[in-house]
């Protein structure tokens, strides 16, 4: 398994010859908590005199009932960045898969890619880092849709740029060739 600290050996070992590379980008669950909960904090707190019961519930964001929600929509965030990769994750079928609603709480949210030669390793970091910025602006978003739906916007504005910066990363890697159309 390869890191992100390549050298020049690289170059010496093929990396960068024309089959694609497989990567896996890990988004560990308690760091995204971590996260979710330090901003949920943030924002509570920045809410000068206003509704202290709407602060609360957003402070305990991460709290023993809250949290499943919290998963519930970081597995759907992880989804999402998934299908918008879709050239770099798509998966074959399995033959007679069940696929449920059944919460599903791992330590670590994976997206397997199979990515170009060409793609460099800072643009996989770039990725990265906007994935991870994703997930938690899309659950502070949904939480506060529902406990404090003022605020609510600014944090679907941080989570649709991050999904404009992920799908622009994509678009930019995937070797996409846009040609303007002309009239006959």
């Amino acid at each position: 398994m390869h890191h992100i600290g390549c050298n020049e050996s690289c170059f010496n070992r093929g990396v960068y010859d024309n089959e694609p590379k497989n990567v896996t980008l890990v988004f560990n669950r308690e760091q995204l908590l971590y996260d979710i909960k330090n901003c949920a904090y943030i924002e509570g707190h920045v809410w000068d005199g206003e509704n202290q019961h709407a602060r609360h519930t957003l402070v305990e964001i991460g709290e023993e009932g809250n949290i499943d929600r919290v998963n519930s929509v970081l597995e759907v965030a992880h989804a999402e960045v998934v299908e918008i990769l879709y050239p770099y994750t798509k998966q074959a079928p399995v033959n007679d898969e069940v696929i449920t609603d059944r919460m599903v709480i791992p330590k670590e949210y994976r997206i397997n890619m199979a990515i170009p030669p060409t793609m460099s390793r800072t643009t996989l970091k770039l990725l990265n880092g906007a994935i991870h910025e994703f997930m938690v602006a899309r659950v502070l978003y949904d939480w506060l849709s529902i406990t404090h739906d003022e605020a609510a916007p600014n944090w679907l504005e941080k989570a649709q740029s991050a999904k404009d910066k992920i799908k622009s990363i994509k678009q930019g890697r995937s070797g996409v060739l846009r040609r303007p159309s002309h009239p006959l």
